[in-house]
């Protein structure tokens, strides 16, 4: 189908506000026809792509001056997405975007046959050529339309200007703006980043009230031994081994009899009560055995009856020899002197 901007039709139908989105290749006609032939099937590509999510009932795609016209029947936010689609995709291919909202209708021409004419095609080429490369900008009447249909997302188009067409009218025209969009974006972000705390936080918190309603780990309680020179360690009535080496025991809370045992000294025996993860030391030192008594030295004066006693019972047991002293002793009493 081919639009008609100009020139009058034979027959006409009553017109239709549609959304006008026309996409113009920037210096198309200066270009070699073979570049122009690769230059439509790029573009004939971009708009396939681009129309894709449009039912094809809602859309009428037409040739215009220099690219391509897609009319779009389901309102001005359905063309604001075509729109925005087409300038993302078209990487090099210097695209002039203008769109409008604008009256339309259906005509049939003897010489170039069915196709569509109105205001809003004739406006929405004049924009595409007040397009800069790369860009696009829309009408106030289009603007005005999505204020009506989508009073959000009118904030996404901003003043650019006015432009003047070679009839010498004055077309006030907007252009994407991105500081609402980013805006946008930037709070979605804040609003995730802000869901993911308090989704941790709420974790963190049920996990310390899990901990504080949970009563606190049962620890073992040790016992730490000092014991001189050594004692065997009973617990409880049972051997737990012989201190030192051994110098740490581990026992459950709660009370426990300890005895250490050192024969022959006396036992040492404690009655504790430990609590979860306490300590304790218990330092000892046995008393060494007493010596063994020595038996008192014998007197010296005993010793010398005993000698005497056997030095008489050796002479009453054996005469003594006389002497010649004996002898004359002996004589004298005998005569008297």
């Amino acid at each position: 189908m081919a639009a008609r901007v100009d020139g009058s039709p034979n027959t006409a139908s009553a017109p239709t506000l549609a959304s006008v989105v026309v996409l113009r290749i920037a210096e198309f006609t200066r270009k070699p026809v073979t570049e122009q032939v690769r230059l439509k099937e790029r573009l004939d590509a971009l708009v396939t792509f681009a129309i894709r999510p449009v039912p094809a009932a809602a859309r009428i795609v037409l040739d215009a001056p220099e690219g391509v016209a897609v009319v779009v029947l389901d309102g001005p936010g359905v063309a604001l997405e075509l729109a925005k689609r087409s300038q993302f995709a078209a990487e090099g291919l210097r695209l002039c975007i203008g769109v409008n909202h604008g009256p339309v209708m259906s005509a049939l021409d003897a010489h170039r046959g069915p196709g569509l004419i109105g205001d809003g095609l004739t406006a929405g080429v004049t924009l595409s050529n007040a397009a800069k490369p790369g860009r696009f900008v829309a009408s106030r009447s289009f603007r005005e339309a999505l204020k009506a249909s989508h009073p959000r997302r009118v904030r996404e188009l901003g003043t650019a200007g006015t432009y003047t067409d070679a009839q010498l009218r004055a077309h006030e025209l907007f252009a994407l703006d991105w500081r609402p969009a980013f805006a946008r974006r930037l709070r979605l972000i804040v609003y995730g980043i802000l869901m993911v705390v308090a989704i941790i936080g709420a974790g963190f918190t049920a996990r310390l009230a899990r901990l504080a309603l949970e009563p606190p780990p049962v620890l073992p309680a040790l016992i730490h031994l000092q014991i001189t020179p050594r004692g065997i360690v009973f617990i409880d009535g049972e051997v737990r081994g012989t201190s030192p080496p051994l110098t740490e025991i581990a026992v459950d809370p709660g009370p426990h009899t300890i005895e250490i045992r050192n024969s022959p000294s006396p036992p040492l025996k404690l009655e504790v009560s430990l609590g979860s993860a306490e300590s304790m030391t218990i330092t000892h030192t046995f008393a060494a055995p007493a010596p063994a008594a020595k038996s008192a030295p014998k007197s010296p004066v005993k010793r010398t009856e005993k000698k005497v006693e056997r030095k008489v019972e050796k002479k009453a047991e054996e005469p003594r020899r006389k002497t010649p002293r004996d002898y004359w002793r002996e004589f004298r009493r005998d005569i008297g002197l």
